[in-house]
């Protein structure tokens, strides 16, 4: 899903790229992209320089060791950020003065997404498209964002349609959870309390709209 939600013609960076294999399914079905895989620590980048050896691609994905998106080629026009929490992916895209030259960003967070969407926000970029998808019983939410202001959304739903299965699943589930945790939590959570309380409401009313 994370692939298919990157455009042809792109050079990328890939931020935390661990075994690469979506950089190299990036490199044979897309046209036209120049891939730049990095990951802070030597050992998962090892890895990917195997896998990419492995698939006859040497020489044709860059690999680097590298911290986030500090002193990006001016080359670079596209952001990568696959399979981590939404607040170290808020962080990293949250310097500014790396951006310069970007125009698309894909993230893939595994939760606080609406932490995620203000940050996209905030940085100047506005969302174009996003889903949800569900493996291991962990919802991974994929968003795609170009330059630009953007529209008024509710960042706790985001551009998300309630008639998607996987979105009714997700906010089911959490909507189950949430009830659980309002069982178990004491009195004096008050603000907690009110917070999840807010949260079901918004989500059922959300439910609400399915055609």
């Amino acid at each position: 899903m994370v692939a298919s939600f990157v455009p042809d013609n792109s050079y990328l960076i890939d931020v935390g790229c661990d075994h690469a294999f979506l950089d190299i399914y990036l490199y044979n079905n897309l046209k036209n992209i120049k891939i730049l895989a990095t990951d802070i620590n030597e050992n998962p980048l090892k890895i990917a320089e195997e896998n990419i050896n492995k698939y006859g691609l040497k020489g044709k994905i860059k690999l680097k060791l590298q911290d986030g998106i500090k002193n990006l080629d001016k080359e670079i026009d596209t952001i990568v950020i696959a399979g981590m929490g939404g607040i170290l992916i808020s962080d990293i895209l949250s310097q500014k003065e790396y951006l310069e030259n970007i125009k698309t960003i894909i993230v893939s967070p595994n939760n606080d997404f609406e932490i995620v969407r203000k940050t996209l926000s905030k940085i100047g970029f506005m969302i174009q498209k996003e889903a949800l998808i569900t493996e291991n019983k962990i919802t991974y939410l994929v968003i795609r964002a170009k330059r630009g202001k953007q529209k008024r959304i509710n960042y706790f739903f985001g551009t998300l349609k309630a008639n998607n299965l996987e979105v009714i699943y997700y906010y089911t589930k959490l909507l189950q959870t949430n009830t659980k945790i309002l069982k178990k939590l004491p009195k004096k959570y008050v603000f907690k309390k009110w917070k999840l309380k807010n949260q079901n409401r918004r989500i059922k009313n959300f439910l609400k709209k399915i055609d």
